[in-house]
């Protein structure tokens, strides 16, 4: 394998990585009939559904824009990020409705969507001055690639 392409593979799953495991992580506590030892009150689920799917939604959007895609396309990588988190919002309301103890929800789905649709609204918030600082800075210190010319 090229130093290049051992590069790009390494970068790809520096970024997809942790959305992975996060993912992994919500699948193991939904196959659990009590994830935390005992059953939470309601407001303790609720705001625990909404927390891991912000993060959820955060970390894809992460991923999908640490891999340079997001030029001029910032609401599109989003827009991707929500729709992932939320299939698998619904997969794991699935998945729960055949674990013992558990129920499948529409209110957890919709507390779920709920998360990463404000994660994907933060970021669009504040993403813009945040990525625009990155690109200046990519411009004004990093060296230019001589076969691209000037900036």
């Amino acid at each position: 394998m090229l130093y290049p392409d051992c590069m790009r593979l390494r970068r790809l799953a520096a970024a997809w990585l942790p959305a992975i495991i996060w993912m992994a992580l919500i699948f193991y506590l939904s196959a659990q009939s009590r994830p935390l030892g005992k059953t939470p009150s309601p407001a303790l689920s609720y705001v625990a559904h909404f927390c891991e799917y912000a993060v959820l939604a955060f970390l894809l959007s992460w991923a999908h824009l640490s891999q340079g895609s997001w030029k001029g396309k910032l609401r599109v990588g989003l827009a991707i990020s929500f729709i992932l988190s939320v299939i698998f919002a619904a997969s794991d309301e699935y998945h729960q409705s055949f674990v013992s103890g558990r129920t499948a929800s529409w209110l957890d789905f919709g507390i779920d969507a709920a998360g990463s649709a404000f994660a994907v609204a933060v970021i669009d918030r504040w993403g813009h001055s945040c990525l625009w600082r990155q690109v200046r800075y990519r411009r004004t210190v990093l060296p230019a690639d001589p076969k691209r010319g000037p900036p």
